[in-house]
């Protein structure tokens, strides 16, 4: 795998430098941005805007013990063994014994929770957790209130400058000395090379090379590709997880909108085509158990009565309540003919979060000195196996803290001279989405839901065959640097469920 795919050298590159640059513009990436020290500059950038983050879809809330009936320890016992016994305990601990604390973060910068009639935080339950302890804004639109508050506040920040539309082509590296020294981005047919000590990957998942994804539009694995093209570790690339319950039936090109585990939390029962609550018989958290095991048993179902869905019924609230209670998904059913407080919506598993990536410590740190990564782009390891709901967010808040924290107390230090080099090869000139629909449908045959070797070996023969008609040539971004990125994701992704021979969480082989 060659480190840069900058194409053949481009008549002007613009040149700049900053104590700090971010790639993203997620919660992650903001929030590491509000928490850097006034006097480091710093540059967030991202490919589109920052309302088309992740983040912004996050409907449930964020996971805290925050209730006096929970603890830390209760809800670190949760993600463990969501995790199935693949989680990093000891910063799984670091994250939930921080969870409070970020929570009083949050409300010190803006942020309002929703509140119940007695005035106390309203506080729900979700798949995995034995307590209530998720908390949210806005009912269902957790992460758009978050996102919007703490966006604000970034702008504000004089020290800060946010980059829309700018394309992350690659991350400049020393290999001799092991370093980040930057990253080069592409913006309206211009390449502008940001030097910097210190780079923070918050690009978020991996969505995009998959079919079917939750993941905003944008969302194709280029932070994770880049890195690893400049040498950084990567694990646990097996555990994909798929949301149990997005809503079946969306136009074409629409990325399906969650039925959030919070309606079931609130008592939604999940129904096969002929009417049964078949959860009841498969786990002893029956509709509420983790969303591996919740997967795999719609994902059988549907197989069993040839359907492409089945069902979810919270017809047992009324309409005031879950109007509410769940504005977004009330409105967004209506309009397409569903009133949920009498009939069931239809859905259906799909790709929705990775618990793989970038491969950090508990300060964010990658293998290589300078390069961090936070959000969905890292991993900590604390979610293991599969993530228990809600805590992606609580991640996010606790490791790009984390991140910032050991970036100010490393000082300010003079800006890298290093420069770039770019290939002198020939510009790829063959189709591309044929290609990016090629990796996307492999991805979503055969490294999906339940899989078994046969299948993966065809996907990664199907994802070499991109990469051999890619290698040898420059690649023009944003289109071929992208499809270049998703199929060196999908192959660490592919290669990491080959070699994992027994099933745990989101990893599930049936021919094991």
């Amino acid at each position: 795998m060659r480190q840069y795919t900058i194409t053949a050298v481009p008549k002007r590159v613009n040149k700049t430098g900053y104590d700090v640059v971010i790639v993203g513009a997620g919660l992650a990436g903001l929030y590491a941005a509000i928490h850097l020290d006034e006097s480091l500059s710093c540059a967030v950038i991202t490919k589109e805007s920052i309302l088309s983050c992740n983040s912004s879809l996050a409907q449930g809330g964020i996971a805290a013990a925050v209730d006096l009936s929970d603890s830390p320890e209760k809800h670190l016992e949760d993600t463990l063994k969501a995790g199935a016994g693949v989680s990093d305990e000891r910063l799984a601990r670091l994250m939930v014994e921080k969870g409070p604390e970020e929570i009083s973060i949050l409300e010190d910068l803006g942020v309002v929770f929703d509140m119940d009639v007695s005035g106390q935080k309203y506080i729900t339950r979700e798949g995995g957790h034995r307590n209530k302890r998720v908390l949210h804004c806005g009912g269902d639109s957790t992460g758009s209130h978050i996102i919007e508050v703490i966006s604000a506040r970034v702008r504000a920040r004089q020290n800060v400058h946010i980059l829309e539309d700018h394309f992350l082509v690659d991350i400049i590296s020393n290999r001799g000395e092991n370093k980040a020294c930057g990253i080069v981005t592409f913006s309206k047919g211009e390449y502008t090379f940001m030097a910097s000590n210190n780079v923070i990957i918050a690009s978020g998942g991996i969505g995009g090379i998959y079919r079917n994804t939750t993941n905003q539009k944008g969302i194709t694995a280029d932070g994770i590709a880049a890195a690893m093209r400049a040498g950084a570790e990567c694990r646990d690339m097996e555990f994909v997880q798929f949301h149990p319950t997005a809503f079946y039936d969306v136009p074409e090109g629409t990325a399906p909108f969650l039925i959030s585990e919070a309606v079931r939390g609130e008592g939604g029962i999940l129904r096969n085509p002929r009417g049964e609550a078949f959860m009841k018989d498969r786990h002893p958290m029956q509709d509420l158990a983790p969303r591996d095991v919740v997967a795999r048993e719609i994902f059988r179902e549907m197989k069993e009565h040839s359907s492409q869905y089945i069902y979810l019924d919270i017809s047992s609230k009324s309409r005031s309540f879950l109007s509410e209670r769940f504005p977004f998904i009330f409105k967004s059913c209506l309009e397409r003919g569903i009133d949920i407080s009498r009939d069931l919506i239809t859905v259906a598993p799909v790709q929705h979060y990775f618990m793989g990536g970038i491969a950090t410590d508990e300060f964010g740190r990658s293998n290589i000195q300078g390069l961090y990564a936070c959000g969905e782009a890292a991993c900590t390891g604390v979610h293991g196996a599969n993530r228990l709901a809600s805590n992606s967010l609580l991640e996010c808040l606790v490791f790009s803290r984390q991140s910032s924290m050991h970036i100010n107390s490393t000082g300010k230090n003079p800006i890298p001279e290093a420069g770039i080099s770019f290939s002198d090869l020939p510009v790829y000139e063959g189709a591309v989405i044929s290609l990016e629909r090629e990796i996307q449908e492999n991805m979503q045959e055969h490294c999906g839901i339940i899989r078994n070797e046969e299948g993966l070996q065809k996907a990664l023969g199907s994802v070499s065959a991109v990469m051999k008609k890619l290698d040898g040539h420059s690649l023009e971004p944003p289109v071929q640097t992208r499809i270049q990125n998703m199929a060196i994701v999908a192959g660490g992704i592919i290669n990491a469920a080959l070699k994992r021979k027994s099933n745990a969480g989101a990893h599930y082989r049936e021919d094991l």
